[in-house]
């Protein structure tokens, strides 16, 4: 640049030409709002993409739990249990999911059962669960304590059964 170009533009930024300070201002909020544009437009952008995204998270998510519960109603076909049979039926259970040593008390009570047992697995605890659903026996009351045990976690289970009317 030559001095005379120089001269113009401490000129224009000094304010001795007429309305250039005012055409500054302007040209540098206009600067500014588009910048300010682009960064809105992009975050929308990927607001945009992080939407679709879970949207097909969600859907996924959707379609495997109406296939589950269509699982579920394929294979299980609860069997009705009667207030008289809720100790052998229970026991039963304790039978087929391998869990009779660690069963440390049942004993009737006003409102059906109840039941303590230790030393769970979580797949024991789900297995017990998927049983009592199994025969239509549901859960009044329960305690659950997790124990830790070297890598992994023991529960403490009591609970107060009755039969599902």
């Amino acid at each position: 640049m030559n001095k005379l170009d120089m001269r113009m533009i401490h000129s224009i930024i000094n304010g001795e030409v007429p309305g250039a300070r005012k055409t500054l201002i302007f040209l540098f909020a206009a600067i500014i709002m588009w910048i300010i544009g682009l960064i809105y437009s992009s975050n929308v952008a990927r607001m945009e993409q992080v939407y679709r995204f879970q949207q097909g998270r969600l859907i996924t998510l959707n379609e495997l739990a109406v296939q589950y519960r269509q699982l579920l109603g394929e294979r299980s076909e609860r069997i009705r249990t009667a207030a008289a049979d809720l100790i052998p039926v229970f026991s039963q259970i304790v039978e087929e999911a391998g869990l009779r040593d660690r069963l440390q008390q049942i004993s009737p009570g006003t409102r059906g059962i109840s039941v303590q047992m230790e030393r769970l697995y979580a797949e024991d605890l789900v297995k017990l669960l998927n049983g009592l659903n199994k025969y239509g026996i549901r859960i009044i009351q329960s305690e659950l304590r997790a124990l830790p045990f070297q890598d992994k976690r023991l529960f403490s289970f009591s609970v107060t059964l009755e039969v599902e009317n």
